[in-house]
């Protein structure tokens, strides 16, 4: 069904309309994380830079068991449509795609399967083997089930579909910055490695930030490593 629109889309998704400096340079979507159902009434730190750089910053309140499953494409699919109305934005408004941990595997997944092409991709500690994930996570795995029970394929044979490092050989040749925690043991040792692999086997250019102390996602807590986040998107979306 069609639901989400430029009016309603507040009670569905955060815009940075409280910092948004126009003319409009460009549009960052930034997808949230597993379990993460953070809400903003204001603009955080990062979407109020943002904002006052002309670039609108998209939270979307898809799903926090969504591992891409068809009805958090759809959800996302509308909240942007429904931005693209909000700002009066045309199609030469550039897109970045951007997220942390299950949201960097949706940003990923949207430059394969979305609907409108990105420009570039910021990601933070991104899931990129969903395989690996369910096999060594029992407590994700009834969220991972529940996201893709009612599709007609085997399991594996859909986690296979919507995991990154299956589909690094179609990712597009646009700039990618991608941060992961020194101290995020797990992911370094089984998320960072066969995306780097498959990145570099497939010639995808990319800039790839070890952030020393940090742990899973918690970029905030690291100004250098948030100030080189944000350079990229400002940078790669100050087109117009």
């Amino acid at each position: 069904m069609k639901y989400i629109t430029a009016e309603n889309l507040t009670e569905y998704a955060f815009l940075n309309e409280d910092t948004l400096v126009l003319p409009l340079r460009g549009i960052c979507v930034d997808f949230h994380g597993y379990t993460d159902t953070t809400t903003f009434d204001k603009s955080p730190d990062t979407a109020r830079e943002l904002g006052e750089a002309g670039i609108a910053w998209v939270f979307p309140y898809y799903s926090p068991w969504a591992w891409m499953s068809a009805s958090s494409r759809e959800y996302n699919e509308q909240v942007l449509d429904a931005v693209y109305e909000r700002l009066h934005a045309d199609e030469s408004i550039p897109l970045l795609v951007s997220g942390g941990s299950m949201g960097g595997m949706t940003a990923l997944n949207y430059l394969i399967y979305g609907k409108r092409k990105a420009v570039a991709c910021a990601l933070n500690c991104p899931v990129t083997d969903v395989c690996r994930i369910f096999e060594d996570a029992p407590y994700m795995r009834r969220s991972i089930l529940s996201a893709h029970i009612l599709e007609e394929d085997a399991l594996s044979a859909v986690l296979s579909r919507y995991s990154p490092v299956e589909f690094c050989d179609r990712l597009p040749h646009i700039p990618y910055f991608i941060v992961f925690g020194e101290c995020d043991t797990y992911f370094m040792q089984t998320q960072m490695p066969p995306l780097e692999e498959k990145l570099k086997e497939h010639h995808i250019a990319h800039t790839l930030l070890i952030q020393p102390q940090m742990g899973h996602c918690n970029i905030e807590q690291f100004p250098d490593a948030q100030r080189a986040y944000n350079d990229f998107i400002i940078s790669n979306l100050h087109f117009v």
